[in-house]
């Protein structure tokens, strides 16, 4: 009989003390929801937005006549360029991983808009679509330290670098009437970095992007004849298709 009063005794003791134990272990924070690595910015670009495509020869007619007086075709460089006035877009990015309150790995595509022409880079030495507006669409992985990086950092000052690659698209609005069958999209890697400040709450990011493609070899004119030189004597001339452009980011949701 005492054994029995002595065990529950026990019990009335030990149960108490296992429960204050179980109340005062710590429970692990829940996991961040999609929300909380999810970030949305506005972007803008004045006057600094600059796409030239890469040079592609396409067979077709040159402008000029054979003896018998019928237009003559041949494989001739095309290379077109766009200076927008005003790029205006978004830019949706997501944090792959948060090492820490300052730093984060993350995927962006800051889809824009271009408002501007699009013609020849040179109506002599190569022939080019002519059109208005663009729109491009960039994929690129970016580390990201100090201010912008995560919701919880409290740095006033931020960087970020990245790489990846972009969609361009030139010309979308056909001004010549001219089939648009030597204006196909073209995708090319591309870098980027930036610098995040505060702008009253918010902070503000100046961005900087350019991305290039392969260096090609042009050995003929707009019209299909060897590519002269001032002297006129034959040359060759390197190009590479190019993006450059400066833009102002603003957080939306932050």
């Amino acid at each position: 009989m005492n054994k029995i009063i002595f065990s529950l005794a026990f019990l009335f003791l030990i149960v108490p003390a296992i429960s204050a134990q179980d109340e005062e272990t710590p429970v692990e924070s829940p996991k961040s929801s999609w929300s909380d690595k999810f970030f949305l910015a506005f972007t803008a670009s004045t006057y600094t937005d600059l796409i030239i495509s890469p040079l592609k020869y396409h067979y077709a007619p040159t402008g000029n006549t054979n003896q018998s007086g019928n237009p003559t075709s041949a494989n001739i460089p095309f290379q077109s360029i766009q200076y927008n006035i005003i790029s205006l877009g978004i830019e949706p990015r997501y944090n792959l991983k948060e090492f820490d309150d300052n730093t984060a790995l993350t995927v962006a595509s800051p889809i824009s808009f271009g408002i501007g022409t699009t013609g020849p880079v040179d109506d002599i030495k190569v022939q080019g679509v002519r059109g208005f507006g663009s729109i491009q669409i960039p994929i690129i992985m970016k580390l990201f330290l100090g201010n912008g990086s995560t919701y919880r950092t409290q740095k006033d000052f931020g960087f970020n670098i990245g790489g990846g690659l972009e969609f361009n698209k030139i010309g979308l609005i056909n001004l010549s009437g001219e089939t648009n069958q030597f204006n196909s999209p073209f995708v090319m890697p591309c870098i980027t970095t930036g610098v995040v400040l505060m702008r009253g709450d918010t902070p503000m990011e100046i961005n900087f992007k350019y991305g290039f493609s392969q260096f090609k070899t042009q050995d003929t004119n707009g019209q299909g004849d060897l590519l002269l030189d001032n002297f006129g004597v034959p040359t060759e001339r390197k190009v590479r298709g190019q993006t450059l452009k400066l833009s102002f980011v603003y957080l939306m949701n932050y």
